[in-house]
């Protein structure tokens, strides 16, 4: 499914320690964040934050204007929080799953 994506436009990067996948990122068409997972074992040691730079630079040197959306999970918000993220509304459902849709507008595009 992750190839399907990235033919259809989806920017993914990677993190690795080692010969360890450590964690990934993709954005959709420059402004959605769509996944970002970091291993548990990499967890809390700003792998996620590296990441979220990494997509976030190149999405604006490609066209981004400013504004990030992703659609996170219950457990996942604080994350997204951290990185500048603020919620637009409350909990959504589609097809059964529950999100919070949340935005990121960058004013320092450097």
């Amino acid at each position: 499914m992750i190839s399907r994506y990235m033919q259809t436009g989806y920017k993914y990067h990677v993190a690795e320690i080692g010969d360890l996948l450590a964690g990934v990122v993709a954005i959709r068409d420059n402004t959605h964040l769509y996944h970002l997972f970091v291993a548990e074992q990499f967890q809390h040691k700003g792998i996620a934050k590296e990441l979220w730079r990494t997509a976030m630079k190149r999405s604006l040197r490609e066209g981004n204007t400013g504004e990030f959306t992703v659609n996170s999970s219950a457990n996942a918000r604080g994350v997204y929080q951290r990185l500048g993220f603020v919620a637009v509304s409350g909990p959504q459902e589609k097809n059964g799953v529950v999100f919070y849709p949340m935005k990121l507008q960058v004013t320092d595009r450097h």
